[in-house]
């Protein structure tokens, strides 16, 4: 909810409401397709607490992986959330790498002091968000044409 705390809270509501998406849209089924197909020699996805679920755990290392780095702010605050629930509620520290396989990129991602009290800040501000009887106005930014939740906003 992090990641669609910071794309769209309209969308983090629908989410967090289980509103299902249209799965016949373009960016979930290449999503799918590149979470079913890369990274699988070795590839554990691993769930806690019901609360998270990591795309790989390998050699003490989140890996979190994404179609496209053009939401890279995002899927990092994904990450980071992943980062700080662990060590928080885990009391595990561990790295986190985001990986973009189309792209054929990985980079390091740090869980500094600043990201954890941001975060700290924010989780109030999803919960209300999620706990709204309706959902947050529509607001028209660049990637709602290719969001899977387009038609409950714009048609």
């Amino acid at each position: 909810m992090v990641k669609y705390y910071h794309t769209c809270h309209r969308e983090l509501w629908f989410y967090a409401n289980q509103l299902d998406v249209d799965r016949t849209n373009t960016g979930i089924v290449h999503g799918s397709r590149i979470d079913d197909t890369t990274y699988t020699d070795g590839r554990r996805r691993v769930f806690v607490d019901g609360a998270i679920a990591l795309d790989i755990l390998e050699d003490g290392t989140i890996v979190e992986v994404k179609r496209s780095s053009s939401l890279e702010e995002p899927g990092e605050w994904q990450l980071k959330y992943y980062l700080w629930y662990l060590k928080h509620e885990k009391d595990l520290e561990v790295a986190g790498e985001m990986a973009y396989p189309r792209e054929r990129k990985r980079e390091s991602i740090e869980l500094t002091a600043p990201d954890e009290a941001y975060l700290e800040d924010i989780i109030p501000l999803i919960r209300g968000i999620i706990q709204r009887s309706t959902p947050p106005e529509p607001e028209r930014k660049p990637i709602c044409e290719s969001c899977a939740y387009h038609d409950f906003c714009w048609v």
